[in-house]
């Protein structure tokens, strides 16, 4: 069963073998438990089988559940998906391109300040190329 917040009769209602199996399998176990206590083996033996068997069934049901809810998430993916218009976005992207090389970059109004940004710049710019003509001289 998954889920945060939701109550617990909410998960039996949207998951209802689980419980059910739980019940099955601890009813298969007391009947055992029964056989114990009496000395009776055969009942013994019958009640551990189906306490494996309910337990078995009870799993089946998790990883079932699981499974659909994971389906039925993948389902509305697909359903919410647009289609993208690719052409509209490199449309875009190209127009943000030539904006952003039109417009000078904003001096600062300090030219100290200006100057140590320009330093920076050539200094960001250098390094991209360094490794380059490291390597080529090596």
């Amino acid at each position: 069963m998954s889920g945060g917040g939701r109550s617990m009769t909410a998960k039996f209602r949207e998951e209802p073998l689980v419980p059910l199996g739980v019940l099955a399998t601890i009813g298969a176990f007391l009947y055992a438990s029964q056989g114990i206590y009496r000395n009776n083996t055969k009942m013994t033996q019958w009640g551990m089988r189906g306490r494996v068997v309910m337990q078995g069934l009870t799993l089946l049901a998790l990883v079932g559940y699981g499974v659909y809810g994971a389906a039925g998430v993948v389902r509305e993916r697909r359903q919410d998906a647009r289609q993208i218009d690719w052409e509209k976005l490199e449309r875009q992207a190209k127009e943000a391109e030539a904006a952003a090389a039109s417009s000078a970059p904003p001096s600062h109004p300090d030219p100290a300040i200006a100057m140590l940004i320009d330093k920076a710049r050539e200094r960001k710019a250098k390094s991209v190329f360094a490794s380059d003509d490291d390597a080529a001289k090596k």
